[in-house]
């Protein structure tokens, strides 16, 4: 048997696992980038206002994640149909690709840590951060101003830093270019390169 008979099979199925593993995330790495979703946001990597256009904006990249989930049945109806009409290798691949992502957003990476770089529990959190901000016993200075940059939450009037969770993909227009932005955005599944912290209960009492 010559080599290609053997190297054309296995190329099929990295592709289709490939395949697999993309489709699911378009919703996040392409529909989120579109020019009327961003007007009310700095452009990136700038840090973010602490407002609610930004828990708006963590409840769109939820509801897009969640998008991703029926996109994840593209793969798996087409490469099923392909495995039982011609014992594809590429369908094998599709499904491979889609059971992946299916099976890595919903196990949890560790205990206590989301599966999911967006939820309604971050939107939450960001709240309870904008309310304390506002009380006069539990704000961090008189005049806080609260801003999500790349490694934290940090108040840019006392620069002290209220949470340590690195900022997730926002679905703003990335600065180093559509292509690798989105492949960046691919690779990390929408996560910051920093990776998970747990959150804090209170807001931290260091500052820098």
């Amino acid at each position: 048997m010559a080599t290609s008979d053997l190297l054309a099979p296995i190329l099929w199925l990295l592709s289709g696992i490939i395949l697999g593993h993309l489709i699911p995330r378009l919703p996040t790495i392409i529909m989120s980038r579109f020019s009327f979703f961003n007007p009310q946001l700095p452009p990136h990597p700038a840090p973010v206002p602490v407002d609610g256009y930004l828990l708006a904006r963590v409840l769109l990249m939820r509801n897009l994640r969640s998008l991703g989930l029926f996109f994840a049945l593209i793969p798996l109806i087409l490469g099923w149909l392909a495995i039982i009409g011609a014992d594809s290798p590429f369908g094998v691949g599709l499904v491979l690709g889609a059971v992946w992502t299916l099976l890595s957003w919903s196990i949890p990476e560790k205990l206590g840590s989301p599966s999911w770089p967006w939820s309604r529990s971050l939107a939450e959190d960001l709240q309870r951060f904008r309310n304390q901000s506002r009380d006069e016993n539990s704000r961090c200075c008189d005049s806080p101003e609260l801003f999500w940059e790349v490694a934290c939450i940090r108040c840019a009037a006392c620069l002290k830093v209220i949470d340590n969770r690195p900022r997730p993909d926002l679905g703003r227009k990335r600065s180093d270019g559509w292509f690798m932005g989105a492949l960046r955005v691919w690779m990390l599944d929408g996560k910051s390169p920093l990776g998970y912290v747990e959150l804090n209960s209170n807001p931290s009492n260091e500052e820098e």
